[in-house]
């Protein structure tokens, strides 16, 4: 006769949970790199603004770093619109990356209730966490490329030559 403690009966479905938390992290992951992302931009093209490449300000850098460091992704994505012509599908890629955010970070678990309790309803979670990922991923490949062309321009800029792409 096998008999099953308790835990063990447990810890089986853990496998599951502990893919989905997993995911999860990643998912979030992504999240906090396109964050990070946008604001470097930000900070690169406000440091571009105030000529730091020529004549440096370290006090005026770092309050301006408290600044979108205390911003939401929503305020610093708004900002940046200031200073860059965002439009079009990566306006669009980002509005909808940044709604992906919100929902994984404020809302993902209450959403989904207790489909936590069933196999099936984690494969449906785990699959919503893929697709957050695939969108906040690609929203921060993106957000990379535009900081690299930017820091390309502060680098000429500062050497006194013009960036050509």
């Amino acid at each position: 006769m096998s008999s099953s403690s308790q835990l063990e009966v447990e810890y089986e479905d853990m496998v599951d949970r502990h893919e989905l938390y997993a995911k999860y992290g990643i998912a979030a992951e992504a999240a906090q790199l396109f964050e990070t992302e946008l604001s470097t931009l930000l900070l690169a093209l406000r440091g571009l603004e105030n000529d730091w490449h020529v004549v440096p300000n370290a006090a005026a850098a770092r309050e301006v770093l408290n600044s979108i460091d205390r911003s939401t992704l929503g305020r610093v994505l708004n900002d940046l619109k200031r200073h860059i012509a965002i439009e079009g599908d990566l306006d669009e890629e980002f509005s909808s990356a940044l709604k992906a955010r919100n929902r994984l970070m404020h809302s993902f678990f209450e959403r989904h209730s207790l489909k936590i309790q069933t196999e099936g309803g984690r494969r449906e979670m785990i699959a919503d966490l893929d697709g957050l990922h695939r969108e906040l991923f690609t929203a921060w490949r993106a957000a990379d490329k535009l900081t690299t062309i930017v820091s390309a321009v502060v680098q000429h800029a500062a050497q006194g030559r013009p960036y050509t792409a």
